[in-house]
């Protein structure tokens, strides 16, 4: 399972719609294992998608497809659009 985080910008005042969950989790239900909408980031909406994939460029491929689908399927959608789908990659110290 990976996480691969959506950088979403909305045009104009857009406001994230309520069924963006839903409709990110319909758009692939065999792939997407859980949302999580980060309404307190700005400028910019960040979504985050738990997926399962076999690799990270896979979750990648598949979380701009899963945006893709969601947005033909839920207009409100149409009022953002898509920056970045990466894996959060995080640097860390070993001591």
């Amino acid at each position: 399972m990976y996480l691969v985080q959506l950088t979403l910008e909305p045009s104009g005042d857009a406001h994230p719609p309520a069924e963006i969950k839903q409709a990110l989790h319909d758009a692939a239900p065999d792939v997407v294992d859980h949302v999580t909408v980060h309404t307190q980031t700005r400028p910019h909406l960040v979504v985050s998608l738990f997926l399962r994939a076999a690799s990270l460029d896979e979750a990648e491929a598949a979380a701009k497809r899963i945006w893709q689908h969601a947005t033909t399927s839920c207009s409100p959608l149409a009022a953002w659009s898509l920056r970045r789908a990466e894996v959060p990659l995080h640097p860390y110290d070993v001591e």
